[in-house]
């Protein structure tokens, strides 16, 4: 039987290469299925600029191998067509700096319209605002301990915001135990972000949740200076597994979300 190979592109070489060697050792160990993580070595908003200029004919993994040498070496000899699926996992940037002077068009809704199928151009995970969001949570608990948002002229301060509320620093030793409670934090967090009375049940979410309608979501609080704190790696497992792993994952006792200072 063939092995199946992954594409996970991520934007930094340090910290989400870390997060998703830690997540291939503990949800991967299939050997028909090989996760293949590395970095783009720029923005989402830079690499998608790209493409675009391009008429996104371009092999996306072939512009990330020319244009980083550390991605040039971990794919080798790889083709796109050596990858059965892409994912593609960015930061959140509410200014989009790195854009330039753009049109009034949204973006980022673009972006996701572009990267919106794992088989095609790529699928696209947004961290907000940043990977650091993966350790910014409190065990049983809807809010962080950053609280529920950051402000966007604080988030370039958010790495180290998170890291001094943090007891879950250590993104590349996490045990299956915690990322259960990162996973069921997630959904009381996505649940709260999407005004729910109740938590998502299984069928609601798969039904309901997406990086568009996340970031539909978001878009609301952006308009008024601020971005709702949810890591998009949990988002990922939970899209990539069957119902068997939420069962095994998301463990609230109540229905009902924790009210918080949302």
């Amino acid at each position: 039987m063939n092995k199946e190979r992954i594409a996970i592109v991520v934007e930094g070489d340090v910290r989400e290469m870390g997060i998703f060697d830690n997540i291939k050792n503990i949800f991967f160990k299939s050997e028909n299925v090989d996760i293949i993580p590395f970095p783009a070595g720029e923005n989402i908003y830079m690499l998608w600029k790209q493409l675009k200029e391009d008429d996104f004919q371009t092999d996306i993994i072939e512009v990330i191998r020319e244009k980083n040498k550390k991605a040039s070496k971990i794919i080798g000899k790889y083709t796109r067509d050596d990858f059965s699926e892409v994912y593609l996992f960015f930061d959140f940037d509410c200014h989009q700096d790195n854009l330039g002077k753009e049109q009034d068009a949204d973006v980022v809704s673009e972006m996701l319209e572009t990267f919106d199928n794992e088989t095609e151009n790529g699928l696209l995970y947004i961290n907000y605002p940043m990977v650091e969001a993966v350790r910014d949570y409190l065990e049983g608990e809807c809010e962080t301990p950053t609280r529920c948002f950051v402000n966007a002229q604080d988030i370039k301060n958010y790495k180290n915001l998170s890291a001094n509320n943090s007891g879950h620093g250590n993104t590349n030793k996490y045990t299956f135990s915690d990322w259960a409670q990162i996973i069921d934090t997630y959904i009381r967090r996505v649940s709260c972000l999407g005004e729910r009375e109740e938590i998502y049940s299984y069928y609601e979410y798969k039904q309901a949740v997406t990086p568009s309608e996340i970031y539909s979501y978001q878009s609301m609080h952006v308009n008024n200076g601020k971005v709702f704190v949810l890591s998009a790696f949990p988002e990922f497992l939970l899209d990539y597994n069957k119902e068997t792993f939420w069962q095994a994952t998301v463990k609230h006792n109540k229905n009902k979300r924790t009210k918080c200072g949302y």
